[in-house]
């Protein structure tokens, strides 16, 4: 399976170009937060919504109306399809049975679910809710917002991991390549923020520092060589080996994505001296660096994309690919992530041309 092209919404704008040159240059796309929101940092990595909301309605014929009832998940992750689609006439080149999605998150909707629940325990009776918000609740309501949009009507799934969700995503749609369930698979995550989703994340730290937040969506056109040649899509990476795994105890995350690391190494036939460039999820960057310090050295390049955009949780293995994308002094990168929950996740990637 090789990813043959990229369409990202960041901290940094609208499309790769914005967000290659932002992460390139090693520029922060953190901005300061506003202290009436009382959110636990004071620094966020926020996408615009204007710009947004303008690209919805230009090229989805979103009108503000429309917007404000798919929310904030579904607006960034229509609007990185449809940046794709301004680029590869991807629903003129396969039928619609053709066109698959696979697309992950971590707390997307959980502020429209939460904000169900609140008023049906509050109003004077527990059905006194607003029904037209209830699809928006679901997890996958992202996805099928897409799949509408856009006549994707292949496989449509919804992948939700925690941080290895991006690795996921991509191990998913491998699998489908593989049974032939579909020539194109659109595969990538998205991640908003929020206040509760702010409070959650801290929360679930459990009094320790808090770091601060981002949002954004990546998707990332996997398909064959083959069909890449046919439709004149130079392919961009080769996605070499997926390794997963779980430990129960927190204190042995280190051994558990080491044994991981060298599996996927092995599995991808390659020497850990060839890795140019590792990067690493970052919620737990401590157990990840010993990791990978142990695997490569401390002379290999070791990464945390969520430094210059946030911390993007379910989307952090997008950005982590995007970010190998658009490095570039990378000609074969290492992709880790690790859960609180104890899951633990390797991806190697070589490659292959910047576009």
């Amino acid at each position: 399976m090789i990813i043959s092209a990229m369409s990202v919404i960041s901290p940094y704008g609208l499309g790769k170009a914005a967000f290659r040159d932002g992460f390139t240059a090693g520029r922060s796309a953190l901005s300061k937060v506003d202290v009436a929101d009382d959110l636990p940092y004071v620094e966020a990595g926020v996408v615009d919504g204007e710009a947004v909301s303008a690209l919805l309605r230009d090229d989805c014929d979103l009108n503000s109306r429309s917007q404000r009832f798919i929310g904030r998940p579904s607006s960034l992750a229509v609007g990185t399809l449809a940046l794709m689609l301004r680029e590869h006439d991807l629903l003129g080149e396969y039928a619609p049975a053709q066109r698959a999605l696979v697309l992950g998150g971590d707390l997307t909707t959980t502020d429209r679910a939460m904000d169900l629940m609140y008023d049906s325990l509050t109003e004077e009776l527990p059905y006194h809710v607003n029904a037209k918000q209830l699809p928006s609740t679901a997890m996958n309501f992202p996805t099928t917002q897409c799949a509408v949009r856009f006549g994707l009507q292949g496989p449509n799934s919804t992948i939700t991991s925690g941080r290895v969700t991006g690795l996921s995503v991509l191990n998913y749609a491998r699998r489908l390549h593989r049974a032939g369930r579909a020539p194109m698979v659109l595969a990538g995550a998205v991640e908003d923020l929020n206040a509760r989703r702010s409070w959650i994340t801290w929360h679930g730290l459990a009094g320790q520092e808090p770091r601060p937040l981002g949002e954004g969506c990546c998707v990332f056109l996997t398909e064959s060589a083959e069909s890449a040649a046919e439709h004149g899509r130079t392919p961009m990476a080769e996605v070499l080996a997926l390794e997963f795994g779980t430990t129960l105890d927190p204190a042995r995350a280190t051994e558990a994505l080491t044994t991981r690391i060298r599996r996927a190494l092995a599995s991808a036939e390659v020497d850990a001296a060839d890795v140019d460039l590792a990067l690493l999820s970052g919620v737990d960057g401590d157990a990840e660096h010993a990791a990978v310090t142990g695997v490569f050295g401390a002379d290999t390049p070791a990464v945390f994309p969520g430094d210059l955009i946030g911390d993007t949780a379910g989307a952090s293995g997008a950005f982590q690919l995007a970010a190998a994308l658009s490095d570039p002094a990378a000609g074969l990168a290492v992709l880790t992530a690790v859960d609180p929950d104890g899951q633990v996740g390797c991806g190697v990637v070589r490659i292959l041309s910047r576009h």
